[in-house]
């Protein structure tokens, strides 16, 4: 009846989603431990024991160390699409301003990149002509994703 060691690491152990058992954690958690223990005495990296211990425990830390460094790839990978994507998104909105500017140079334009399809809003005075009531409501208010090119024949 030997006494079992019941350790429970909730931020390294996940049962439901790790392919390692917990002697592949122990064994990777040693692993680290010499390491450590080595840079604090060197001279334990000549001992035969701890060069057998290592070396029993290697695999596992190699595995334990892929997973987590692909783990942090996998999260810039992310991230980078995600700039990515806004940055296309910003350069779209900008391109259709600058479209939208040569076709309306007298017009406000407001480029729209966080809308559901990158656009932009073309705001141009009311006429000089226009009545009060007009002019008290404002011009023209366009907000286009699409511009005809202005070099079209």
């Amino acid at each position: 009846m030997g006494r079992e060691l019941h350790f429970r690491c909730p931020l390294i152990l996940d049962d439901a989603e790790e392919n390692m058992t917990r002697e592949s954690w122990f064994n990777a958690l040693c692993y680290e431990v010499g390491l450590w223990a080595v840079t604090r005495w060197p001279s334990l990296a000549f001992n035969a024991w701890f060069k057998l211990l290592m070396a029993h425990c290697r695999q596992d830390w190699a595995e334990w160390k892929t997973k987590i460094v692909m783990e942090a790839v996998d999260k810039q990978t992310a991230s980078l699409v995600e700039q990515w994507e806004k940055e296309e998104r910003e350069n779209k909105a900008n391109a259709l301003a600058w479209e939208a500017h040569k076709l309306f140079p007298e017009a406000k334009i407001t480029p729209l990149p966080n809308a559901i399809t990158p656009s932009v809003l073309i705001e141009t005075a009311p006429p000089a002509n226009a009545s009060e009531a007009v002019k008290a409501l404002g011009g023209e208010l366009r907000i286009t994703y699409q511009l005809p090119s202005s070099e079209a024949p």
